[in-house]
């Protein structure tokens, strides 16, 4: 019997391989999953009062922003017959002396009226969208309406690529309408004119979105995934990317979610050509999409988004400045920094407290990383019992998927079964070698060859034509050892691979990645054995 797809599980083991928190991409089809807007052609189509609106498209050969600049020029004609005294229109701040300003005015008119506050209460799904347990870093749009604001009031709008420009946006608890706003009619990106000036800027706009793309999961939802507004601007991102370790990142954290053909929910790995690169990524195919709503609900995040934005704001601005600089930064400790003479007017703690002799203090001191090269090094100072019953509880809540616990789970075998067990440590001693070895991407599996040994594996240095990456190479350990699952081959991994600069690996390697073969180490070793 084949076991029934949870999307909403699967999907938030994938999110949580990832550091950060998610961006959403929103598309036209969600405004018109929720309002009940219409598409594209049926908006144009509601404002093409000479003649019908696929006579313009028949015109300009089926491309819609040829046509709806066709039809700017005759809705602009009648437009003006019936506006021609009206001067606290056009001679408004936000009004700008081109064709399609008119039909900009009367589309942004018709979305500011839309009624948006009871289709939010009334949907199910979008209660799960609000719920305060949701955790994402930001939004981008295509869309011109205002659900996206009103379901997320707190987070900052930047409309249009100029704020992305010169606002300093901190890519966190924002809202970036990259085609305008219905709030500023003349933002709005809707005729060829307009497509080729935002596609003029486009490179600069992909240099913008870069890190967020690098450091994110993006999740899109309202695209097909053919959409040309999407693949040329991942293409441009693609192209950007410098080294193999690069593209597989952007690739990983790229996630389409969409309608099935045939009703089915289905997760997996699609290739699509982006510009001149070729990426797998991940396609979720769903008709409740409170499933992918509930799934951004399992990360925790004690300081709130719109606050973080806030605090990122404050250090840039400080950091920014360089007038008084020396009065702007003080190191104090907290006896100072609270005293009631204090002067200081704004505090951020960053670190671990730590002992004379540099070594951390007590359990709360351990953190993830700790715990992975304790796996490799076995050099923590702490009884694995210990471990396992104070520290791992709460790691766990944050990181899902890659934390290696068969080690500590060991120290006492009968603690999973226990009733108040926090369940995601539970999830993560329950997952086998064969879990881990299904995150390993299909496309590196099927270029492994099982008779491969370590040295080879370690020299080389391409794989046909195409250079094999840091990250490549770290799966095709991962394959080898679950290969030959024994202490030896562990022993050797440490002796041939790990035993150099383990921080510089850490900074070169992909995160996921080599977690995933720690991971995959301590299963073998631990549990396997």
């Amino acid at each position: 019997m084949t076991k029934e797809l949870d999307i909403e599980k699967e999907l938030a083991e994938i999110l949580s391989e990832s550091i950060s928190a998610p961006f959403l991409f929103i598309g036209s089809g969600f405004s018109r999953r929720y309002l009940d807007l219409p598409d594209w052609k049926g908006l144009l189509t509601k404002f093409s009062t000479s003649m019908p609106f696929d006579s313009y498209l028949g015109t300009a050969g089926n491309d819609y922003p040829t046509a709806a600049l066709a039809l700017a020029g005759d809705f602009g004609t009648e437009w003006w017959k019936l506006n021609k005294d009206k001067s606290e229109i056009y001679q408004s701040k936000n009004w700008i002396h081109a064709i399609e300003t008119p039909l900009k005015y009367e589309i942004s008119k018709y979305l500011n009226n839309v009624e948006i506050e009871s289709k939010i209460s009334e949907n199910s799904e979008l209660k799960e969208l609000l719920n305060s347990d949701v955790v994402i870093d930001g939004i981008i749009t295509t869309n011109w309406d205002k659900l996206l604001e009103t379901i997320f009031p707190k987070l900052n709008v930047y409309v249009g690529q100029s704020d992305l420009f010169f606002r300093n946006p901190q890519s966190i608890g924002e809202i970036f309408k990259i085609h305008g706003c219905c709030s500023n009619f003349s933002s709005l990106v809707l005729t060829k004119n307009d497509y080729e000036n935002f596609n003029n800027k486009n490179a600069y706009l992909a240099a913008k979105l870069l890190s967020i793309f690098l450091e994110n999961p993006v999740i899109f939802i309202g695209y097909s995934i053919t959409d040309k507004n999407i693949t040329d601007l991942l293409g441009l991102i693609a192209d950007m990317m410098e080294s193999p370790e690069q593209l597989e990142r952007l690739a990983k954290n790229l996630i389409f979610v969409t309608r099935p053909d045939d009703g089915k929910d289905q997760m997996e790995s699609v290739l699509m050509t982006v510009g001149s690169k070729k990426l797998y990524f991940t396609h979720v195919r769903t008709n409740d999409f409170s499933q992918i709503y509930k799934a951004l609900q399992h990360s925790e995040r004690k300081i709130p988004v719109h606050l973080l934005r806030a605090l990122k704001a404050q250090i840039y601005n400080i950091v920014k400045t360089t007038e008084d600089a020396d009065r702007r930064i003080a190191v104090k400790d907290f006896d100072e920094a609270t005293a009631e003479n204090s002067e200081l007017e704004f505090v951020v703690g960053v670190g671990v407290a730590q002992n004379e002799s540099g070594e951390r203090i007590g359990l709360n001191g351990v953190g993830s990383w700790d715990i992975l090269k304790d796996i490799i090094f076995d050099d923590l100072q702490f009884n694995d019992i210990d471990i396992l019953q104070q520290v791992l509880p709460e790691l766990s809540k944050k990181n899902r998927t890659y934390l290696p616990v068969q080690k500590y789970s060991r120290s006492n075998p009968t603690y999973k079964d226990q009733s108040d067990i926090q369940q995601t440590l539970r999830d993560l001693i329950g997952f086998d070698l064969e879990h881990y070895k299904k995150k390993i991407p299909p496309s590196v599996s099927r270029q492994f060859e099982k008779n491969w040994s370590l040295d080879e594996i370690l020299l080389i240095e391409k794989i046909g034509e195409i250079e094999c990456s840091l990250n490549k190479k770290l799966d095709f350990l991962a394959l080898w050892l679950i290969e030959y699952p024994s202490k030896e081959s562990c022993d050797l991994l440490r002796e041939k691979f790990f035993s150099s600069d383990f921080d510089k690996l850490k900074s070169e390697a992909d995160t996921t990645t080599l977690r995933r073969l720690i991971c995959i180490l301590d299963q073998v070793e631990n549990q396997n054995l």
